[in-house]
């Protein structure tokens, strides 16, 4: 449905509509709900159930999760597939709850912010709501910046930050990782040179008494 220069599904019935919070400062979408029963969908399905251990698996290691029997391709689809699907409802709060409409000048991009945002929560629920409300926060708090005094800032510096603070955390993450790896391989290899040696001992200990025994005779 064309309205202007703008193309517009129209506005849905009201029956349709997701209904929001009434708070004093303003009005919270009622979807917040429904992201919480994600998130506790998300954690269970993931950390309970088999496909979640096979989805681990298979992000953790293809071959290891084919050599167990899992179908590490197929698993890999499913998961872009549920992913497709969760993503979608990012942007549900705005067409549900606000604009009532699906158009050009619908918000873009929400797809990626999502993706940000659970790799700045490290891909755990509570990790990723905090990480949500911190974004949250630099994306409604930006636009306050062309009217600081006594200069104002170019209201770009928020998305900036955005991005500084994800490649921090994800670069971080990964030091961490290979930091943690290092450190186990080393305590493995000190654990088994010290079996060695143990083992060495007792096979010395063993030939000594073998000796003195033959010369006892």
């Amino acid at each position: 449905m064309p309205v202007g220069n703008n193309q517009t599904t129209g506005v849905m019935k009201e029956s349709g509509w997701f209904p929001g919070i009434k708070l004093a400062g303003g009005e919270v979408y009622g979807f917040v709900f429904v992201a919480v029963l994600a998130g506790v969908l998300y954690w269970l399905v993931l950390n309970r159930t088999r496909f979640g251990f096979d989805l681990r698996a298979t992000g953790a290691s293809e071959s290891a999760a084919a050599a167990s029997g899992v179908n590490a391709k197929r698993m890999a689809l499913t998961a872009m597939l549920i992913s497709g699907a969760v993503a979608g409802l990012s942007g549900m709060p705005i067409l549900l709850g606000d604009t009532h409409t699906y158009s050009l000048s619908f918000p873009s991009g929400l797809g990626f912010i999502g993706i940000g945002i659970a790799l700045l929560g490290r891909n755990n629920p509570v990790g990723i709501a905090l990480a949500a409300l911190l974004w949250a926060f630099l994306d409604k708090a930006s636009p306050a910046l062309d009217y600081a005094q006594p200069e104002p800032y170019d209201k770009e510096i928020a998305v900036i930050m955005q991005g500084i603070i994800v490649i921090a955390v994800v670069v971080s993450y990964e030091a961490v990782r290979r930091w943690g790896l290092n450190r186990q391989q080393q305590r493995v290899g000190e654990e088994l040179a010290a079996a060695a040696r143990a083992n060495a001992d007792n096979g010395s200990n063993g030939t000594n008494d073998t000796v003195k025994e033959a010369t006892a005779r």
